[in-house]
């Protein structure tokens, strides 16, 4: 399934981590970077797996479910689900927390928040004080 996202305020590979994926290389494939998350903690498969590309403007995912190790000695490399309701689900909910890092004007660095002005850190100490 091909997922295309605007071009979101932190880095794609970042966005991806934030989401529950993990970087993964294929020996297989000269080293290829893909993203995985796993559908069953403590097992690598099922997973989603995807496929990151960016064009400037826009990030595209090409994301399916793999549902069992791949088989390179064959001629099926995995049995992965391009399209269905989990497929979907998956990709509503990318589309979902890319909305997160849409609209946002600024970008801080990890571990950083913005300040609070003198009247916002007034209103937090009254509520403190209820």
């Amino acid at each position: 399934m091909r997922i295309i996202i605007p071009k979101l305020n932190i880095p794609p590979q970042r966005f991806l981590k934030q989401a529950g994926y993990a970087m993964i290389t294929n020996p297989h494939k000269n080293q290829e970077i893909s993203y995985a998350r796993s559908l069953d903690p403590g097992r690598f498969y099922p997973r989603f797996h995807a496929y990151l590309e960016t064009d400037g403007a826009k990030i595209h995912l090409n994301l399916h479910l793999d549902m069992k190790k791949p088989n390179y000695e064959g001629t099926t490399a995995h049995s992965g689900e391009y399209e269905g309701k989990i497929v979907e689900e998956e990709k509503q909910r990318l589309e979902k927390a890319a909305e997160k890092f849409l609209f946002q004007n600024q970008n801080f660095p990890l571990g950083f928040q913005p300040q609070k002005s003198l009247l916002q850190k007034l209103l937090s100490w009254l509520k403190l004080k209820k």
